[in-house]
């Protein structure tokens, strides 16, 4: 893959979250961007970022999400209460968010937004409007999917029940191609923060012991049973998942002597893992 090239004076950490072909312009740039200024109303001095930073140096009034999703943390290394903004949340004042009182820290959301996790059912980035072929996107109220789809000409993979490979569109109002949305490596392969998000195909412990079906009460009754716990990827499977916000992954074992244990699967690391994998 190429990653964005840095050929303009801003304010950042590295390329690490960024894929597409080299660009000068953060208008052509496909991935997390986001603005902070110092004083309220975008005004001030302001800086773009396009990665993670971890400790804001300085006082932050206002801030935009120019592409994206971003987590902010009210925090130094993402920590304590956070907000989420997209960028069609538009500007604004920090005073004002719902949950934080500062701004300290801030990381993008990648998954979903970026590439896509579990053939991509939940993806909702805007950031291919053609297919892979280069063809054009039409609307998708115009497709026979416009019923579960969002409005728009941005790739998705919309139909719940009767899901493809992987984000796609419309061409015409009759067929169809794949998109070039990349897969997630992390929160599959590997586990970011807790592990809340990990969607991956791990199903042992850090013993060795095989998983219980999650949907199932033996050998061990439990509560986290979907439809009710789904956010958390929890289903008729026996991957590991993380459903309480604690520690990492786990599972219920199949051992009626060992209850629960945290699984076998490693942190993500930008040293061990790519972020996209096309």
């Amino acid at each position: 893959k190429q990653w964005y090239q840095r050929r303009v004076a801003i304010t950042a950490g590295d390329t690490a979250f960024t894929w597409g072909t080299g660009t000068a312009s953060f208008a052509d740039c496909i991935g997390p961007i986001i603005e902070v200024c110092s004083e309220e109303g975008m005004n001030g001095t302001c800086h773009v970022y396009y990665d993670d930073n971890l400790w804001i140096n300085t006082t932050v009034r206002s801030v935009n999400v120019i592409r994206g999703e971003f987590d902010l943390f009210e925090k130094t290394n993402l920590r304590a209460r956070f907000d989420t903004l997209s960028e069609e949340d538009g500007p604004h004042n920090v005073a004002e968010l719902e949950t934080i009182g500062a701004l300290e820290s801030f990381a993008p959301v990648l998954n979903d937004v970026f590439c896509s996790l579990d053939k991509g059912w939940k993806f909702h980035g805007s950031v291919r409007t053609q297919s892979k072929s280069g063809k054009a996107c039409i609307n998708w109220r115009k497709t026979p999917l416009a019923h579960k789809a969002e409005p728009n000409h941005y790739c998705q993979n919309p139909d719940g029940t009767n899901l493809q490979a992987k984000p796609f569109c419309y061409i015409s109002e009759t067929e169809t191609e794949e998109c070039d949305i990349p897969a997630c490596v992390w929160d599959m392969a590997c586990f970011t923060g807790v592990g809340v998000h990990y969607r991956g195909s791990t199903r042992t412990t850090d013993h060795g012991r095989n998983c219980q079906n999650w949907n199932r009460d033996w050998p061990h009754i439990h509560g986290y049973h979907s439809p009710k716990y789904s956010w958390a990827g929890v289903g008729d499977h026996t991957n590991c998942r993380n459903p309480d916000y604690e520690g990492k992954p786990w599972c219920y074992t199949t051992n009626l002597l060992h209850r629960w244990e945290y699984c076998a699967i490693p942190r993500c690391s930008r040293d061990d893992f790519e972020f996209y994998k096309f």
